[in-house]
C-alpha cells in the first residue's frame, strides 16, 4: 500500500449506520476424513462455528456430491508447516446432514456404494472413509453494520470468523447490494458464553464506482443526523 493510501485509510472516519444489514459467506476447503449416512468429520485449516448450518460440495475425482449440513462441534487438532514455512492451524469438525431422508439420500447412498472403504468397523458403527476425497464447504450468515467506512467496517453476526479468512460480503445499501471479497482484521465475542461477535472487514476488491457511491451515502447520512461518526 502506498503512503498516500495508507494516509487516506487512516483519515477515513467511521461511521455507525443503523438499520444497515448485509450477509457474508464463506468458502473453504477441507478434507475428508470419514462419511455415514448421518454426518461427516471433516479437516480444515478454519474454525467453523458450531450450530451453523453450511452447504457443502463433496469431490471424488469428478463426481460431485452436494449436500446440506449444521456444524456440531469443531476442535483444533494441531498445526501443519506450510510450503512458505509459516505454521497452518488444524481443525477437525463433526457435520450433521440435512435432508438426506428426503431427496439427499438416494444421491448419498450412490456415492457411499462407489467409493467408500468399508472395513470390520465400519460395518459395526456405519462410518466409512473415503481416500482422496475433498469437500468445499460454504457458511453464510447476516450480519448488521455497526461501523463502516471506506476501507472496510466492524459487523455484529452470528458466526465467528478467524483473522485472515477471505469471504464475500454483500452490503445492502438504499441505492443498490454492494458486492465485494473481503478480509478478516480482527474478530471479538460481543457477549461472553453467547455466539455473537463483532467481526471487522477490510475490502479486497471494491470497485471505484462503489467506492463512490458508498462516500456519498455516508456523506448523506452524516449531513441529515441519520447517521453518526464513530
Amino acid at each position: 500500500m502506498s503512503e498516500a493510501a495508507d494516509h487516506e485509510r487512516r483519515r477515513s472516519r467511521r461511521v455507525a449506520l443503523p438499520d444497515t444489514h448485509g450477509s457474508l459467506v464463506v468458502s473453504l476447503d477441507g478434507r475428508v476424513l470419514d462419511i455415514s449416512v448421518a454426518g461427516m468429520a471433516i479437516e480444515t485449516n478454519s474454525r467453523l462455528s458450531p450450530h451453523h448450518r453450511i452447504a457443502l460440495r463433496i469431490a471424488k475425482g469428478p463426481e460431485l456430491l452436494q449436500l446440506e449440513g449444521r456444524v456440531v462441534w469443531c476442535f483444533l487438532q494441531g498445526t501443519r508447516a506450510a510450503e512458505n514455512g509459516e505454521t497452518i492451524p488444524l481443525y477437525r469438525a463433526g457435520i450433521e446432514f440435512s435432508g438426506v431422508l428426503a431427496d439427499g439420500a438416494r444421491s448419498l447412498l450412490s456415492f457411499l456404494e462407489a467409493h467408500a472403504i468399508v472395513t470390520l468397523e465400519t460395518r459395526i458403527f456405519g462410518r466409512f472413509r473415503i481416500e482422496n476425497s475433498s469437500v468445499a464447504v460454504s457458511s453464510t450468515a447476516e450480519f448488521e453494520v455497526r461501523a463502516i467506512n471506506l476501507h472496510g467496517m466492524a459487523v455484529e453476526t452470528l458466526l465467528r470468523l478467524d483473522p485472515d479468512v477471505v469471504c464475500d460480503v454483500e452490503l445492502r445499501l438504499p441505492e443498490r447490494t454492494l458486492a465485494c471479497r473481503a478480509r478478516v482484521v480482527g474478530s471479538r465475542a460481543l457477549i461472553p458464553g453467547r455466539e455473537i461477535y463483532e467481526v471487522a472487514v477490510e475490502y479486497l476488491d471494491l470497485t471505484a464506482e462503489d467506492r463512490e457511491l458508498l462516500r456519498e451515502i455516508l456523506r448523506r447520512e452524516l449531513a441529515s443526523g441519520a447517521a453518526r461518526p464513530v
